[in-house]
């Protein structure tokens, strides 16, 4: 009985401490550019860790595009686009880890 109870103890121990324990977020390689606007995208940049990358093309209203990102160590980047109507979007400290989408709308 008794090595039934340290065996039940200890496998509760392990499994506590297997969810308990954080696990690394894999670093994202590249992310979609998503334009709900009616409007081109005239530039968009995202920035990680000092270095900024850019879209090619401008992007058209209801188009996606796929960014590749330069090797990050954590997850955040900031992101930045123009729009054809003059229009500015800027987003700070976004989660690319949660979210590989980044959408644009109005």
């Amino acid at each position: 009985m008794i090595i039934r109870i340290l065996t039940a103890t200890s496998l509760l121990l392990a499994a506590t401490v297997a969810i308990a324990a954080p696990t690394k977020p894999k670093p994202v390689s590249a992310v979609v550019i998503t334009n709900s606007r009616e409007v081109q995208a005239t530039e968009v940049a995202i920035g990680a860790n000092g270095q900024t990358v850019r879209l090619a093309k401008p992007l058209a209203p209801k188009a996606q595009a796929t960014l590749r990102l330069p090797k990050m160590a954590g997850c955040m980047v900031v992101v930045a686009a123009v729009f054809e109507d003059e229009a500015t979007s800027e987003h700070s400290e976004l989660d690319v880890c949660k979210d590989r989408t980044i959408r644009f709308t109005d």
